[in-house]
């Protein structure tokens, strides 16, 4: 198959072998693939990730960076043909999915981080079978493929405690972040702040239903929340930037006894001072799992019409473009998600173009 393969520190066009499903996998066709902030991390701190994995103790996100590998876990596909004992799909089948898969010593691992499971940067894919889900008739796949970060951000908001009554400051509003953002005006949560430096991404804030959106240049997110908050009011703070020194910023910054959770992954050592946080009484959760229930809540949010998720697709590449698009996405302004399209040819990052089913 084709794919944007990862090898020596570049993205390479190239064959690589058909992935063959298992039993209880099921083999699928990319439709489209969403390029994730994490597979930035991965690609420009591969050891720091690496080393992440190893000192957690999570196998999860390992692979042999020697070896070849093919990115990308925000993914919607059509089903080729499911492994040995999967029944309930057929030909054809448009699907999204949690990217997890087991390997044949028993060890989960996730699509696109694995040297043996490939992502959607790639023609096709083996996903497990219990975590597809078909993807509703009117709703076209590469809207679908918005599923898995909108999820990241609905998914640990359902477990952060944030309620109504409640406010919360949102740092940053890439799709995780804006995902967050829905899912706390969901719950009644009010004033929810937004704190983001990009133009483009503070007008999406709004879309996804921010009451207040800040420019941290101009205005401090926790100001323009003690201003609108009514006295006593708890707040939850939700920082998705993942950038070195934020969370000390968080924790200068938060007022006492709030809840800081944290979704946006810093890869490299950072320096906080603990007893700060500890004076002020704040509670940290660092966040990955969610229920995954919320998977499917997020799907059908997106289907449903709550959730604009077409919103944040601005522009589309196909393999040889890969590169292109992880270049021009560290410019935050430049774009919101890109997706990758197996039948688009030739480099560069072109407009995302209407989104029939396709």
């Amino acid at each position: 198959m084709r794919a944007a393969v990862l090898r020596n520190g570049a993205f390479t066009l190239d064959e690589v072998p058909d992935p063959v499903p298992g039993p209880g996998q099921v083999l699928v066709r990319t439709v489209a693939c969403g390029i994730c902030g994490s597979d930035l991390s991965a690609y420009r701190h591969t050891e720091d990730f690496l080393q992440a994995s190893i000192d957690s103790g999570t196998p999860t996100f390992l692979f042999d960076q020697a070896a070849d590998l093919v990115m990308g876990h925000e993914l919607c596909a059509r089903v080729v043909r499911p492994g040995p004992g999967v029944e309930g799909f057929t030909e054809g089948q448009v699907v999204v999915g949690l990217p997890w898969a087991v390997d044949s010593g028993g060890t989960v691992r996730t699509i696109g981080y694995s040297n043996e499971f490939p992502g959607g940067f790639g023609e096709l894919m083996v996903m497990q079978a219990a975590a597809l889900i078909a993807v509703p008739e009117h709703l076209p796949p590469p809207v679908a493929a918005l599923t898995e970060p909108l999820a990241v951000g609905f998914g640990n908001i359902a477990r952060s405690g944030a309620e109504k009554g409640s406010g919360a400051v949102v740092i940053g509003a890439g799709p995780i972040g804006l995902g967050a953002v829905a899912g706390l005006v969901e719950r009644g949560v009010a004033p929810v702040v937004v704190s983001e430096p990009s133009p483009r991404r503070r007008a999406l804030a709004r879309r996804f239903g921010a009451h207040l959106v800040v420019d941290p240049a101009e205005r401090d997110p926790f100001d323009a929340w003690r201003a609108a908050a009514e006295r006593g009011q708890r707040l939850t703070v939700v920082e998705c930037s993942g950038k070195p020194g934020m969370f000390n910023q968080v924790i200068h910054r938060a007022p006492h006894g709030c809840t800081v959770l944290l979704l946006g992954a810093c890869m490299t050592e950072d320096t906080f001072r603990p007893v700060v946080g500890i004076y002020k009484d704040l509670t940290v959760k660092m966040c990955l799992t969610y229920p995954p229930e919320q998977y499917a809540a997020t799907l059908d949010r997106i289907a449903d019409g709550r959730v604009d998720a077409a919103a944040l697709i601005t522009g589309e590449v196909g393999f040889e473009g890969v590169a292109d698009a992880i270049a021009t996405l560290a410019a935050p302004d430049d774009h919101v998600k890109v997706l990758v399209r197996p039948e688009l040819s030739g480099p560069g990052v072109r407009p995302p173009r209407s989104v029939p089913r396709d």
